[in-house]
């Protein structure tokens, strides 16, 4: 075994300079591995910049506070400094887990199927999961703290994917892994696949407004999801798809994009513009819906007794 996963505290303490060349040499490969996956990302923002340029849009937005903690989000994506301190463990951590204490969750037959039908059903079911984890990050007080700062940002851009707090991601990774322990299946979505799917996932966050036409009662496009980023009254609480759009038309959540210009951001609600005090919006949320249950509020005044 080689790279990160090869260290241990005693290699460290010993020689603190070759396993620093260790995490270099891994992190240069892993960027070599990945130039798919940084492709991807300049051509979306290329794509959102030649549709701003083409709609004489004011480009002092890129320069805001707002999209440059965008950038922030975008960096560590890249570098993955999360990913590997904080992602992988918790994974390995809930797939232990679930193997242990959940196994009645598999559903071995399906690794019985061609090779085909299970990438179709791991992509179908997780969408549908996708669909109601989604909903309920809207539809629940509790839940909602974890997911209003991907919401919080009011100038909607290709990194604005990026924005999620760590411990958000922790929950919906959470999440995701029991459709994942569920289907028990052999096949793995070529990467090819997932870097249409995450490519996918930039392009809608373009703010490019493009809509797929008729396609768009089956997959979500740019126009789609912008309005479930939109502030407006008709459009809160709408169009929760993360591929397919079929859910929302199905179940009632979907909602049209209209004439008017699109606002962005929360609704009476700012929150931070800094890295760090973001990581906190949760756990201050959190703490402020349990005040709000647990302080009684005092009997009201009804004047002097007669």
């Amino acid at each position: 075994m080689s790279g990160l996963l090869s260290l241990r505290p005693s290699h460290i303490l010993a020689d603190p300079a070759g396993s620093a060349m260790v995490v270099v040499d891994s992190l240069a490969r892993n960027v070599a591995a990945e130039g798919w996956f940084y492709g991807q990302v300049l051509a979306a923002m290329a794509l959102g910049l030649a549709i701003d340029l083409i709609r004489k849009r004011d480009l002092r937005r890129y320069w805001t506070r707002s999209v440059r903690l965008d950038l922030v989000y975008g960096v560590l994506e890249f570098l993955h400094l999360v990913t590997f301190a904080i992602m992988l463990p918790v994974g390995l951590i809930i797939t232990r887990a679930l193997q242990t204490w959940a196994p009645w969750l598999e559903i071995r037959a399906l690794a019985d199927l061609p090779v085909w039908a299970q990438l179709v059903i791991i992509f179908v079911v997780t969408d549908f999961w996708v669909y109601w984890w989604h909903r309920l990050q809207h539809e629940s007080r509790i839940v909602w703290q974890f997911h209003k700062t991907h919401h919080s940002q009011v100038h909607l851009n290709v990194l604005t994917t990026f924005r999620a707090t760590i411990i958000d991601r922790i929950v919906t990774f959470a999440s995701l892994a029991v459709p994942a322990a569920v289907m028990q299946v052999d096949a793995v979505l070529p990467v090819a696949i997932v870097a249409l799917l995450q490519f996918h996932q930039l392009v809608i966050h373009s703010d490019s407004g493009w809509s797929f036409g008729p396609l768009d009662k089956l997959f979500v496009s740019p126009s789609f999801h912008e309005v479930h980023h939109s502030s407006l009254e008709p459009h809160l609480d709408r169009n929760y798809g993360g591929v397919l759009s079929v859910w929302d038309h199905l179940f009632g959540t979907w909602a049209p994009r209209g004439e008017q210009e699109l606002v962005y951001g929360l609704v009476g609600e700012r929150l931070p513009e800094t890295w760090f005090k973001q990581q906190l919006v949760p756990v201050i949320g959190l703490w402020r819906l349990f005040r709000e249950r647990t302080i009684v509020p005092a009997p009201l005044y009804r004047g002097p007794a007669a």
